[in-house]
């Protein structure tokens, strides 16, 4: 959609919509689907999102075609990230007798802190290095300064998020089974006393 400002609205209506279908589904897929599948599902989809969004051009269909493929998942994506993490503070609760929710639950945010400033940070550099900065048209931009661009704005994060779906599908080993395992060993444990 570079060039065509007017149309950006569009995004924000289609990204606000699918966001509240997507938070709405979350409960009834994960009783169908687990949240890792959920989590490198919906990775995927954003995957495509890119692949689409990369060959659109300035084609305003695919490109909100695109943005929808990007979007619709995140929602999930956060959701079972987040369950994970609150899933962890039994974890924590078994493994040291301890249990600290508030400071287990504050990690999050504070990631979402850091990962704002980072992506801003990251942003800017890309604006720069491609020539994007002042008053500069889409036109101005040279096709050294969009393909720095790209790989900054897109290919970088295409990696990063595929290395990501590869982290939590092999790495996270809290399912939903295994918290169920630990929330029956604390209750045995805790009945015990």
């Amino acid at each position: 959609m570079l060039g065509r400002q007017s149309d950006y609205y569009l995004v924000g209506v289609i990204t606000a919509i699918l966001g509240m279908i997507s938070v709405a589904l979350f409960p009834v897929m994960v009783k169908w689907v687990k949240r890792k599948t959920i989590y490198t599902g919906g990775i995927i989809f954003m995957f495509c999102g890119y692949v689409l969004f990369l060959l659109a051009g300035h084609h305003l269909i695919p490109v909100l075609v695109a943005v929808s493929l990007y979007f619709f998942p995140y929602p999930m994506i956060f959701l079972a990230a987040l369950m994970t993490i609150t899933d962890s503070v039994e974890y924590g609760q078994l493994k040291n007798g301890n249990r600290n929710e508030s400071v287990t639950l504050a990690v999050r945010p504070l990631l979402d802190k850091l990962a704002g400033a980072f992506s801003n940070g990251i942003v800017g550099i890309a604006a720069v290095l491609a020539g994007m900065t002042g008053n500069a048209l889409p036109s101005d931009i040279s096709s050294h300064g969009l393909f720095t661009f790209k790989l900054f704005i897109f290919f970088g994060p295409m990696i990063l998020i595929a290395i990501a779906a590869l982290l939590y599908f092999f790495k996270i080993r809290l399912t939903e089974e295994k918290h169920a395992q630990i929330v029956k060993q604390l209750e045995h444990k805790l009945s015990a006393k």
